[in-house]
């Protein structure tokens, strides 16, 4: 027996109430000493084994055959249906019957190895979503976290994950050597969650800014449909991007590029696939604060608006270089995604980062509210130098001198201004270029509160 279409070893099939079907094809060739004793059936199978026991998981299955004119060669195909789990090692065998009593033997066939039935999920973004963390860390592969490689093929997931040897389309041709990424760390937590197998597929490069996933014709944008429908199903995209936007001309389109972006890859699969994303970190010595902040503001929104869209801050993660996360960070990052991830897709405990829910101006106090706070929150820090919130009105920044945090209500951060507001009033939160690196936290997740830009403030009267 012969496979000549069906799964590549390695590969992780996307589960849906816990299985997964794979069709498999191919030719099949009775040996000349079986044809010899004379044969009274013959017929093509399939089956699959766990690897890890050699356990049956699916017994010898039918194939559907044809015979060509010599009656002992010809085609076959089958259709499997393959429960959620791995790994699993899928084989093939020829069985024949002898018109001698008692005679009978499955002949060898091809076999697939390593193959897993769990999660897929797509990579996309720049240099940190390629992983471009320089430093060490210790964070080995692991089986059952299997990587869809540039170069066309399925093989372990290691760092670096986004290396271009032999990269089988242009399009995910990284120009710098990568690092360590967030997402074999995902892969890895994601799997204890779970339960199952994870593939990944890498669809992301350094530096791009989302222009490049901003039309039909996109090289980027087709590299990233083009792969995601090679699987019949994705669980998740991972995205990671928005630092070569925040320019001031192109901090102005954010928004609406991204929001498109998710439209019309949504409707290019054909259904709604949730969109993880990873709100932007920092870069030293930045320029252009505004535009940091207003992309910021874009994916924390998206979040809001866009169903099946969700966001965790980084802004308390170290760096390894002026822009890039460094290997620890990356890991870490890697880990609460897989508990977000896990939470939307297995029901696990829920796990969100303190939102900006409403601001409130009353008798000299700007009070701000919060969603998702699990515990009470909290800052290494009260005094208006590190806490990262900037309030303004008409006339410009209005100064403060700490924030309070309320016994009665743990979703809640005052602060006392020096003067009463003149005309609108906004606040903000780590919406720079290089923002506080002792945001203020969530006790129950130890996650920062996202980062806000201009956000409207209600003025009340007693």
């Amino acid at each position: 027996m012969f496979i000549e279409e069906g799964l590549a070893d390695w590969q992780i099939l996307q589960q849906e109430n816990g299985y997964a079907s794979a069709s498999f094809s191919g030719t099949w060739i009775l040996i000349k000493d079986a044809v010899k004793l004379g044969v009274s059936a013959l017929q093509p199978k399939i089956r699959v084994y766990r690897e890890d026991n050699n356990e049956v998981v699916v017994d010898w299955v039918d194939a559907s055959f044809t015979k060509d004119e010599d009656a002992w060669t010809g085609e076959w195909n089958a259709e499997i249906k393959i429960p959620a789990g791995g790994l699993y090692r899928v084989e093939t065998g020829l069985y024949a019957r002898s018109d001698q009593a008692g005679l009978e033997w499955t002949f060898r066939g091809d076999a697939c190895l390593h193959i897993g039935v769990g999660n897929l999920f797509v990579i996309a973004g720049q240099s940190n979503a390629a992983g471009y963390a320089r430093d060490t860390a210790y964070d080995p592969p692991m089986m059952g976290v299997h990587l869809y490689r540039n170069r066309g093929s399925w093989d372990i997931a290691s760092h670096p994950m986004n290396e271009a040897t032999k990269a089988a389309d242009a399009a995910n041709a990284e120009r710098g050597n990568p690092g360590v990424s967030p997402f074999l760390a995902f892969g890895k937590a994601f799997m204890q969650y779970s339960g199952y197998p994870v593939g990944l597929i890498q669809t992301a490069e350094g530096g791009l800014s989302i222009r490049k996933w901003d039309r039909d014709v996109s090289p980027m944008y087709v590299n990233m449909c083009t792969r995601a429908k090679q699987q019949k199903k994705i669980a998740g995209v991972l995205w990671y991007q928005g630092c070569s936007d925040t320019d001031p001309d192109n901090c102005m389109l954010y928004r609406e590029r991204y929001f498109s972006l998710i439209e019309r890859f949504r409707k290019e699969l054909g259904y709604e696939v949730p969109f993880f994303t990873f709100q932007l970190n920092r870069q030293v010595c930045g320029e252009n604060d505004p535009g940091w902040g207003m992309v910021r503001e874009a994916q924390r929104e998206a979040a809001h608006e866009i169903p099946q869209v969700y966001i965790l801050p980084t802004t308390a993660e170290k760096l390894c270089d002026g822009i890039h996360n460094c290997a620890h960070s990356c890991i870490h990052l890697g880990e609460i995604m897989a508990r977000l991830c896990a939470h939307v897709l297995c029901g696990t405990e829920a796990f969100f980062a303190p939102d900006i829910q409403e601001a409130v101006y009353e008798d000299g106090v700007l009070t701000l509210h919060f969603d998702h706070v699990q515990g009470s929150l909290n800052a290494q820090g009260t005094d208006a130098s590190v806490c990262g919130f900037t309030v303004e009105d008409e006339t410009g920044v209005m100064p403060y001198e700490r924030i309070c945090f309320s016994k009665e209500d743990p979703s809640q951060i005052s602060m006392e201004l020096s003067r009463p507001p003149i005309g609108f009033m906004h606040v903000s939160f780590a919406w720079e270029a290089n923002p506080t690196m002792t945001p203020p936290y969530d006790s129950g997740t130890f996650l920062p509160i996202l980062s806000f830009y201009k956000y409207k403030v209600e003025k009340r009267t007693k």
